[in-house]
């Protein structure tokens, strides 16, 4: 369900990854899709240091193709922090409270990400590459 935000701009407070795909751009949403499987990468017990290297990079493009709005940019450091504290987790079974407790805060940080990225605009940068915007 699409809400407005504290601007007036729409974010998808409780809505499901169709609703943020519809409305997410489409450079957005495929750097959405790679964080996605970093995580998993991560949760699976994957290089922590190949995993969090395709995490940051994603993370740095979704901030060179947008502007510098404060919330972007609190969102990708929630994810950076909870991408950081599933990497340390060496026991990556599904019985690990930890773990568990780490994928779960990942994910959550992922979803509010692409929940500010709803109706996001575009930085100099996207507009010179022409990223389907």
């Amino acid at each position: 369900m699409l809400v407005s935000g504290i601007y007036g701009e729409p974010s998808c407070q409780g809505a499901g990854p169709v609703a943020v795909a519809a409305v997410v751009p489409e450079p957005l949403r495929v750097l959405l899709e790679r964080i996605e499987q970093g995580i998993l990468d991560l949760a699976r017990g994957a290089d922590p240091r190949e995993a969090m290297h395709a995490l940051r990079s994603s993370l740095s493009d979704i901030c060179a193709l947008t502007e510098a709005d404060p919330r972007t940019l609190q969102a990708v450091e929630r994810v950076v922090s909870a991408g950081e504290r599933l990497a340390e987790i060496e026991d990556t079974s599904l019985r690990s409270r930890a773990a568990a407790a780490a994928r779960g805060a990942a994910t959550r940080a992922r979803k509010r990400l692409a929940a500010v990225l709803v109706g996001t605009r575009p930085s100099r940068i996207a507009m010179s590459l022409g990223r389907g915007w």
